[in-house]
């Protein structure tokens, strides 16, 4: 009993609230047997009706539909249709399950005037009430492993319900087959619209080209080819650098520039050359040439100084002059015609030049604009490639629908609905027997959730569970209370109390309890005379000013502990004597209060100087009062008497928590009011 709390190594918060809680169906049977017998009640009235109605003859039939999990097509793969996954197709099967029984295709059913649904429909029912009716009474379920579905329906007369079905799965078979490309209608419709705007887009696209076309002169519109104006532009440019080249060469040579003397140079040069080539200067110049050799030959013999040389130098001389003259006309004549072929070349080219300018000038104006128009041209082009991509993806996905809504699709009918022959149902006796059982079970059960469910300490292996330690004892509920001190487990107590008197600070122990009425008051006075019997002499003093117990008070009136605290009277006029089923006790006093006691002497310096072996202290609960906490602190021994069937679990930790704060030195509980 007697343990050291700090050797507690589990945090108490740590603890499941359902610690150390076993089934106990005789202890449930006992406390919560009211709320099993109404469960038992409640599922017996439940399961008779139902026995009732399970229980009359009954025909059921069933078809069976196939839910294939690959998509029949006409013509091609659509991915908006593949099961890509054994998952995916059960989920798809799921679908369909959910999806028979829908409202719509039940109206359906009930609503087309055939004599299936006129059988259906009851006197005076709505088509609506009928519809929810059949979707209600249906019972749609896949066959595990397969790839069927099965819908099935129950009814008093076998007449007719085989037609049901079979209307059920033909009308759900078409809707799921119009349906199976989602919103295919609207679809097609969108598709169809989507075209007719394309094509205007692209007939409005092709007018504006068309201008643009006729606009420029031109009908190649691309970004790599290069266009009319670019090579018009390019050619005129050509033309003029070409005009410009040979205005400034005729410039040139005509000296009328700024250029050097040496084209001038040039064009004599070229003069001469072409006079040397002259026929007729070069027969005069050979017959001079003759006539100057034959004077050189006459002079060759003759001195220096002789008359006839000299006569015949000045001839040489007339011959060399009149080959130069003669040579200089005709160079000059060359010249001159050069000159005039020059003159023409830059009047022409001059001309020509301005008029290259003045349409370069025309086109450059005109470049931004035709540059601008030519630009549109190819953004026009570009988007008329664009949306014809579009109108072929378009009317591509409107033919897939208009022909894959025919297409066979997932599901088909596998096996109609046959009229059934025989009745099904019956044995009355052994559904009832069946509910009987089911809700005696139920009521067990309930008995045992709620035990076990309640957070009410109720078993040693709960407290022990709680505490981490084991518990000191355990008190049985008794009929006259835990003033018996001959009680075997009071008597246990006692002396475990002895065994451990010298581990209690100051010959003192605390006893509290969880709650007003637990049972502290009783089990401190129990134990008080059962110290007394094995030879413990033992005072009980009452420190609870929140419920004073009457049996401390005795047959005449004296101080109670309050008076002690604060020095208005004697301890040992205080104790009242022992009785045959009291011990010596102390009353708090009457009108005594928390305040005082705790404001009062130390109650530890009070208890000291009573001659006992042990001084039990109650103190009020735990929970409630700081005075308690005062007093665990001081005395540094506590006993924590847990009621069980009363205190909470949650309760216990709070308390334990509070304990293991203030560290006392001796620690023990006891589970009051135990089953036996």
């Amino acid at each position: 009993m007697v343990t050291d709390i700090r050797s507690r190594t589990v945090d108490t918060e740590t603890l499941p609230s359902g610690s150390g809680r076993l089934p106990d169906p005789l202890g449930a049977l006992r406390r919560w047997w009211i709320w099993g017998a109404l469960a038992c009640v409640l599922v017996t009235a439940a399961g008779s009706a139902w026995a009732w109605k399970k229980g009359q003859p009954h025909f059921r039939t069933e078809g069976v539909l196939y839910v294939s999990p690959r998509f029949v097509r006409n013509l091609e793969v659509d991915q908006e249709n593949d099961l890509q996954s054994n998952s995916q197709y059960r989920e798809f099967v799921q679908q369909q399950v959910r999806t028979i029984n829908r409202y719509d295709i039940m109206l359906a059913v009930v609503s087309d005037g055939s004599a299936v649904a006129k059988a259906w429909l009851k006197k005076g029912e709505t088509p609506r009430r009928a519809a929810e009716r059949l979707r209600d009474a249906l019972q749609i379920s896949p066959v595990p492993d397969t790839y069927q579905v099965t819908i099935g329906i129950e009814g008093d007369k076998k007449e007719g319900i085989a037609e049901l079905v079979n209307a059920v799965m033909d009308r759900f078979v078409t809707t799921a087959r119009t349906e199976m490309i989602y919103d295919r209608e609207t679809r097609l419709r969108n598709l169809v619209d989507e075209r007719g705007k394309v094509q205007t887009q692209i007939a409005d696209l092709i007018e504006q080209r068309t201008q643009i076309a006729q606009l420029l002169g031109t009908t190649l519109f691309s970004n790599g080819a290069k266009n009319s104006f670019e090579a018009q532009a390019g050619d005129s440019s050509t033309a003029l650098m070409t005009a410009r080249h040979e205005r400034l060469s005729a410039e040139a040579a005509l000296g009328t520039s700024d250029t050097t003397g040496a084209v001038q140079e040039g064009m004599r040069a070229a003069a001469f050359d072409q006079a040397m080539k002259d026929s007729g200067l070069g027969g005069l110049r050979s017959a001079l040439n003759q006539k100057k050799a034959d004077l050189m030959l006459r002079m060759s013999g003759l001195s220096p100084q002789h008359p006839g040389r000299i006569a015949l130098e000045k001839d040489v001389a007339a011959i060399e002059r009149e080959i130069e003259s003669a040579t200089a006309k005709v160079q000059n004549k060359g010249l001159q015609t050069m000159q005039e072929i020059q003159r023409g070349k830059l009047a022409q080219n001059s001309q020509l030049e301005g008029k290259l300018e003045g349409e370069q000038r025309k086109m450059q104006e005109q470049a931004a604009a035709y540059s601008r128009a030519y630009q549109r041209s190819i953004e026009l082009g570009e988007d008329i490639d664009r949306l014809r991509k579009r109108l072929n993806a378009t009317e591509d996905r409107a033919s897939f629908l208009e022909l894959e809504n025919k297409a066979p699709g997932f599901i088909r009918v596998f096996s109609p609905a046959l009229p059934p022959d025989m009745p099904l149902g019956g044995g009355l006796k052994k559904l009832l027997l069946m509910v009987l059982m089911a809700a005696f079970v139920i009521g067990c059960v309930v008995m045992v959730g709620l035990d076990l469910l309640d957070p009410r300490v109720r078993s040693t292996r709960e407290m022990t569970a709680l505490l981490r330690l084991p518990v000191t004892a355990w008190a049985p509920q008794c009929t006259g209370g835990l003033e018996q001190a001959d009680s075997p487990q009071i008597l246990r107590i006692a002396v475990m109390l002895r065994r451990h008197l010298e581990e209690f600070q100051g010959r003192s122990l605390v006893i509290t309890g969880l709650r007003h009425g637990a049972g502290s008051s009783s089990m401190a006075l129990s134990l008080g005379r059962a110290l007394e019997g094995i030879g413990v002499h033992t005072l009980v003093a009452e420190v609870n000013a929140l419920t004073p117990d009457p049996r401390y008070l005795g047959s005449k009136p004296r101080p109670g502990f309050a008076a002690a605290a604060n020095g208005s009277a004697d301890l040992a006029d205080c104790i009242e004597p022992a009785t045959r089923t009291l011990p010596d006790r102390i009353a708090v006093g009457a009108a005594a209060t928390e305040y005082e006691l705790i404001a009062g002497e130390p109650i530890t310096d009070i208890l000291k100087h009573a001659a006992y072996d042990l001084v039990l202290v109650d103190a009020p609960p735990l929970p409630l009062s700081l005075l308690t906490e005062e007093l665990i602190r001081q005395v540094g021994s506590t006993l924590l008497v847990v009621s069980a069937g009363d205190d909470r679990r949650a309760e216990v930790r709070e308390s334990l928590a509070t304990i293991e704060r203030l560290q006392p030195r001796a620690f023990g509980a006891i589970l009051n009011r135990a089953a036996a």
